[in-house]
């Protein structure tokens, strides 16, 4: 019997670990700060139990570090070097919140970049060129850890939408987190990046179940991120493109594949080498200050609502 594989790249195996609502929810915590247990269920509105399970995990996948209180019976989570690599994550989500989806929830969340001391938006840029990046100028090719791989997907239920939408002026993202938080809808927009636009094309990238992959399509559609356009009468058959909306999504898509890249890909190297066309260099995404272009670090960023 055949075995039926799929193409390794690293932003699969980021979504393993990432890919999944309630991690989100709890890494954004910990980028504010949040460092108990009590703390991170209060915030997130997650339940305890998976809270608890979650925070397991991202130890496990040294994510987070658990550090008991000397003579307390209470444990403190500090970030990792590994966990701080997911910044540029979230700031790429938070940048594109603020660009599509800035009126949904009343208020917005501004960075002020210490540096310089001014608002900054996130912006993904080149490291090379410093040009920012549109994902119609980056070229790739297959690299040394390119492999198929036979996929294990493990079980996730989706979380509730009260705990997606949530309106706590101390959150930073919540409805873009809702959209990766959910591997399978990131995967058909990693297809789109990669030019699989027809429905058995995605299938076939994924694996992923028909009837999973037609709900999470419609999803996609009505939320803005992908437009169908009919190809066939009989049968009707449809291809499916990026919105505008959908391809300022590529910045998230490029920073899970770069922290993928740096944490799981194989002594081979990279499954996948990028390069910017404009400068004609191997593409590295730094998500710089809008104002003064310098790198937006974990701690030289603070946080406002209005």
């Amino acid at each position: 019997m055949k075995m039926v594989t799929i193409r390794a790249c690293s932003i699969w195996r980021a979504l393993e670990v990432v890919g999944d609502v309630p991690v989100l929810l709890l890494m954004e915590r910990a980028f504010l700060g949040t460092n108990t247990f009590e703390a991170f269920v209060e915030e997130t509105g997650v339940p305890r139990s998976v809270v608890s399970d979650r925070l397991k995990k991202l130890v496990v996948e040294d994510c987070l570090v658990k550090n008991p209180e000397p003579k307390g019976r209470r444990s403190f989570y500090r970030l990792t070097d590994k966990g701080r690599a997911l910044f540029p994550v979230a700031l790429a989500m938070l940048g594109w919140q603020h660009r599509w989806e800035s009126g949904e929830r009343g208020f917005t969340v501004q960075l002020v970049h210490k540096t310089c001391e001014h608002v900054a938006e996130p912006r993904a840029t080149c490291k090379s060129c410093t040009g920012e990046i549109d994902p119609r100028d980056v070229g790739w090719k297959a690299g040394p850890g390119l492999a198929q791989v036979i996929p294990v997907y493990s079980t996730r239920r989706r979380p509730s939408k009260a705990v997606t939408a949530r309106r706590d002026k101390a959150t930073l993202v919540d409805t873009v987190i809702g959209l990766y938080g959910d591997r399978w809808s990131t995967l058909i927009v990693r297809a789109m990046f990669s030019g699989f636009h027809r429905f058995d094309q995605i299938q076939t990238d994924t694996q992923m179940a028909p009837n999973i992959l037609s709900g999470r399509i419609t999803e996609l559609i009505d939320k803005g991120i992908l437009h169908a356009t009919q190809y066939c009468d009989l049968p009707p058959r449809y291809e499916y493109r990026l919105t505008e909306k959908g391809r300022a999504l590529y910045p998230v898509i490029l920073s899970l594949l770069q922290w993928g890249d740096r944490y799981y890909a194989d002594e081979k190297g990279p499954p996948l080498l990028l390069s910017h066309r404009p400068c004609q260099s191997a593409l590295e995404m730094v998500m710089a200050c809008d104002h003064c272009g310098e790198p937006l670090k974990l701690d030289e960023v603070t946080y406002k609502t209005v």
